[in-house]
């Protein structure tokens, strides 16, 4: 867990959504925002020995984690702070605003740009922030300890400086190409909501420790993409 950071979950049980998110000494307000992944996995085959590639997305996350089929409720999502010194990657239940924690970051480093009016030749506001974090995957159901995703990516920011999520065409950045951050189309359980704002986007590495059975595989991530959407909620902690 990263240093000054208190958030926990507990509670959880093979079949249950049950996480209880306790806060304590971290800066509010913290954003939850509907996190959409697309990535590709390689695993080990047999007979002969081969890879085997799979094309997965966060529902997928999500039903190692409950280690049951997601709800269309039950979707993949970030939570982060104002000050972006941390986030977690979680389980959010829309009907009950249940968390489970899936990851959680023990770096999340940003550098910071501000808004340029061309006319006037003047900075603005800090509007947009680029950053990379590294992620342990918390054990759960069916993901085993020793689990990681790096992700690098881009959020815009308001004007107090937090997350924010703006209309999807307003946010680009002229970088995202060269950088591998492209959005993602919702095919997941709620693909039904079409989303119309957007608070940036990233790609990432990593893998995940699989339980199958009695067997802990390896899914290795060499790439995947997540867009992060709408904010689904505002959580204050007390001060």
């Amino acid at each position: 867990m990263t240093t000054g950071r208190k958030w926990a979950a507990a509670g959880v049980a093979a079949s249950v959504v049950a996480a209880a998110v306790v806060f304590a000494a971290l800066p509010g307000p913290i954003r939850v925002f509907r996190t959409v992944v697309s990535m590709l996995t390689v695993q080990q085959g047999t007979d002969p020995l081969q890879f085997t590639y799979n094309l997965r997305d966060g529902e997928d996350i999500v039903s190692l984690a409950l280690g049951a089929t997601p709800t269309s409720n039950q979707v993949f999502a970030m939570l982060i702070p104002c000050n972006s010194a941390a986030a977690d990657l979680v389980m959010y239940d829309k009907s009950d605003s249940n968390i489970m924690l899936i990851a959680t970051s023990t770096s999340f480093t940003t550098v910071k740009q501000q808004a340029f009016n061309k006319r006037r030749a003047t900075a603005g506001a800090t509007n947009e922030e680029r950053f990379v974090a590294q992620f342990n995957v918390v054990a759960t159901n069916n993901l085993a300890p020793g689990g990681f995703l790096t992700v690098a990516g881009r959020l815009h920011l308001d004007t107090n400086g937090c997350p924010v999520a703006v209309l999807i065409k307003l946010n680009k950045d002229a970088k995202d190409a060269g950088y591998a951050d492209a959005d993602v189309t919702d095919m997941e359980q709620d693909a039904a909501i079409k989303d119309e704002y957007r608070a940036g986007e990233a790609h990432f590495i990593g893998m995940l420790n699989v339980i199958s059975g009695d067997e802990t595989n390896a899914w290795l991530v060499p790439l995947g993409h997540m867009s992060f959407r709408r904010q689904l909620d505002q959580l204050n902690p007390p001060s």
